[in-house]
C-alpha cells in the first residue's frame, strides 16, 4: 500500500514517514499541492494524507483536483489540519472516502483513521 502525504512542515513529514514505513507503508512526500499532482502522474497512490493550508497548491484545492481531474477520484483522502471549520469538516463528512484529523493528532489516531479510510475504500470497492 503506497500512502502520499502532503504537507509544508518538513518535521511532520519526516515522523509520518519513518511511522507509516514501520509499519509496511510505502511513502511519498509532498511539501505542496503541486508537488502532490507531480506524485499523482508518477504513482500509484492508495491514499492520501494532506494539511490544508499549504503553499502553492492547498489542500482543499488539491482535494478537488484528485476528485474531479485523475484516475484517483476513489483513493481515500484524510485531511489533516490544525485548521477546523464547518466547511472542511462538512466536505470529509459527505463522503464514504473523505476524512478529517486536527492536528495535533496522536500518532496512535492517525494510523487508526488510515486504517478506518482503507476499510471503508475495501467495502466500497466490493
Amino acid at each position: 500500500m503506497r500512502i502520499l502525504i502532503i504537507d509544508d512542515e518538513v518535521d511532520f513529514l519526516t515522523i509520518m514517514e519513518s511511522v507509516l514505513r514501520g509499519k509496511g507503508y510505502d511513502v511519498v512526500k509532498a511539501q505542496d499541492g503541486k508537488q502532490a499532482r507531480e506524485a499523482l502522474e508518477g504513482e500509484k497512490i492508495d491514499l492520501i494524507l494532506s494539511d490544508v493550508f499549504m503553499p502553492t497548491l492547498d489542500g482543499i484545492r488539491f482535494h478537488s483536483f484528485v476528485r474531479e481531474y485523475t484516475d484517483s477520484r476513489d483513493v481515500p483522502f484524510i485531511f489533516i489540519s490544525a485548521y477546523d471549520d464547518e466547511h472542511l469538516r462538512a466536505l470529509a463528512a459527505d463522503s464514504p472516502i473523505d476524512f478529517f484529523l486536527r492536528k495535533p493528532t496522536p500518532v496512535e489516531d492517525i494510523l487508526a483513521m488510515i486504517d478506518k479510510a482503507i476499510r471503508s475504500s475495501t467495502r466500497e470497492d466490493s
